[in-house]
Formats: structure tokens, C-alpha cells, sequence
């Protein structure tokens, strides 16, 4: 059973190590991974994602909103009940689902053409920015239900719209080598320990024969195979004391 428990922790070890690994791959050495561009088949004013839909906490995002023709576009982070209330009478694409690093769930919600103010208006916002042709939201999730919303500004729509998505884990690489470092030496220990250590379970076979006036003869395992019946005695069978 010790071994089975030697082993378990070899795995352990050689789990973190592929854990850390993947984490160095997928974020690199500036700790974010980047997805997109994506495009978003759209016609209207806006692009919003449900409350819920953003479920992490204190990860650096990064959105990317690029439309073509310089048309003026705006990116914000803001409180879920404010940012649907706002685009509540607009026609826009609501975001029901998201999985990182991109797995993207929407249906299209009926409304008016334009949103009710400028974007660029609104006291409300966590983190928002506007630009033409594109806009760039930074910014670290708060503690609190949140929506990210795309939208147009003016009479502009956001036909054309692609979205790139970045995602920030502070330390992510120092722990992704720890991993490594910390993993491969356990599994690397386990491995030597187990090669050193003798195998508990097994036990030493003596070959002897039984002459005719009932005393015995040790004899060799390539002696048995020569001879008709052989008593096989194992060490631990011998009386206390007594060995071959």
C-alpha cells in the first residue's frame, strides 16, 4: 500500500508539472492570454453581455472593438443594472453565455435604431473608452455583477464588428514555473526513492529435497527442473531462527 501512495504523489508531482506548463504556454511571460479578432454578425447599435454571463473576479480583461470606415465606437464596463437599463429600448445583441478563451452565446433583443444619450455621457461607467475605428477597454473585474457593452456612437451602427479579447492572472507566470520546478522535483524524488527502496512483499524461495531418511538437501532452481518431487519452503515458513 506504501507504494501505491508513493506513486499517487509521483502523479501529483507530474500533474503540477503539466499544469505548469500549460499555464506558461497559454499566458506567456506578460501573463495574459490574447483570443481574436472574432467577428460579430450585428446590425444594431449595440453589443452586451447579460448580467451573470461575467462571473470572474479580479482578472485584468482587455476588449477590443474594431468596426470599419473610422465609424466612432464606444467600450465600457459598467454595473449590470445600469448597463442594461440604459440599451433597455435599443435594438442590440445580448450575450447569454462566454467561456474564455472564446465560446460566445447570443441572441438578437428588438429595439430602436439609436441609444437613448451618448455613451460617452454616462457618469456611471467603471472603465470606458471611445475611439474611431476602434476602442480598447482595460480594466480589473470589480467585486459586483458587470456587463461589458459595445456600442455606437452617434448614427453609426456596428456592422463589420470584431471584437479581441485579452485576459490578465497577476503572478500567473512565476506560479506556472513554481509549478514546473516544485512537480518535476517531486515526481523526480518519487522516482529515485522507489528504484532504491527494496520491494517489502517479497520473500526469499529456498529449493531443498527430501532424501529417504527425511532430512533435507538445498538445491538450486536449476537443479529442480532435474528432479521429480520438490517441496518448495518459503523464508517466512521456517521456524523462528532458522534459515537456509
Amino acid at each position: 500500500m506504501r507504494i501505491i501512495g508513493w506513486r499517487l504523489l509521483q502523479g501529483a508531482g507530474v500533474v503540477a508539472l503539466l499544469v505548469g506548463v500549460a499555464g506558461i504556454v497559454v499566458f506567456g511571460p506578460d501573463s495574459r492570454f490574447v483570443s481574436g479578432p472574432h467577428p460579430i454578425d450585428t446590425e444594431g447599435s449595440a453589443v452586451v453581455t447579460r448580467p451573470g454571463v461575467i462571473a470572474w473576479k479580479d482578472v485584468q480583461i482587455e476588449v477590443l472593438a474594431e468596426v470599419p470606415g473610422d465609424k466612432p465606437v464606444f467600450v465600457g464596463l459598467g454595473n449590470s443594472v445600469d448597463v442594461m437599463s440604459y440599451v433597455e429600448g435599443t435594438e442590440r445583441l445580448e450575450v447569454t453565455a462566454f467561456e474564455p478563451p472564446w465560446r460566445m452565446e447570443a441572441s438578437a433583443a428588438e429595439g430602436g435604431p439609436a441609444l437613448p444619450a451618448s455613451p460617452t455621457a454616462m457618469d456611471w461607467w467603471i472603465a470606458g473608452e471611445g475611439g474611431l475605428g476602434g476602442a480598447l477597454l482595460q480594466a480589473r473585474l470589480p467585486d459586483e455583477s458587470v456587463s461589458v457593452a459595445v456600442l455606437s456612437v452617434g448614427d453609426a451602427n456596428l456592422r463589420g464588428l470584431t471584437l479581441s479579447t485579452a485576459y490578465g492572472v497577476e503572478g500567473i507566470f512565476a506560479r506556472s514555473i513554481g509549478l514546473i520546478v516544485a512537480g518535476g522535483a517531486v515526481a523526480v524524488l518519487v522516482h529515485l526513492l522507489l528504484r532504491r527502496r527494496p520491494v517489502e512483499d517479497e520473500q526469499e524461495v529456498v529449493y531443498v529435497v527430501v532424501e529417504e531418511d527425511g532430512s533435507e538437501r538445498e538445491i538450486s532452481a536449476e537443479e529442480v527442473e532435474a528432479l521429480g518431487e520438490v517441496e518448495i519452503v518459503e523464508e517466512s515458513e521456517l521456524p523462528p531462527g532458522e534459515s537456509r
